[in-house]
């Protein structure tokens, strides 16, 4: 009986530190990502992306992209994923030879968050296209 409860504990403490080791670094991921979005917010045009950045908002509570606080969101992967794909966008947006130490750095990070697999491929893709979808929309009405 009392080796039965030692495993049950000891497999406990052991899914409690991955939970905590998957939110840590979710949390260092969107941290990095937001000193990103600092560095490049004062260099570039951000009325150019306004559309982007008001889609992305939905998904982050009680603040910007530009400007990410509280636990809840850095902790949160969707909000991770919204902020690469804010900076995939700008970047694509911007000159090769712009920003290239951040695009680095966003690569690796986008790598890391591939590696946690909060999401599967198709979700990704899925996300993608929704914000494609809303950029299309939103340039449509500024044509008419």
């Amino acid at each position: 009986m009392y080796q039965n409860r030692q495993v049950a504990l000891s497999l406990e403490r052991q899914q409690n530190k991955k939970i905590r080791h998957y939110y840590r670094v979710l949390a260092d991921i969107n941290l990095e990502l937001a000193k990103l979005h600092k560095n490049i917010e004062l260099k570039i045009n951000k009325e150019a992306y306004k559309h982007i950045t008001d889609f992305v908002n939905q998904y982050i509570s009680y603040t910007t992209v530009w400007n990410i606080k509280f636990i809840y969101n850095l902790e949160s992967p969707e909000v991770a994923l919204m902020q690469i794909f804010h900076l995939e966008y700008i970047f694509k947006h911007e000159l090769e030879s712009r920003f290239v130490h951040e695009r680095q750095i966003l690569q690796k990070k986008k790598d890391l968050f591939d590696k946690l697999k909060p999401y599967t491929k198709e979700h990704v893709q899925l996300r993608k296209q929704r914000l494609i979808d809303y950029l299309n929309e939103k340039e449509k009405n500024l044509t008419r």
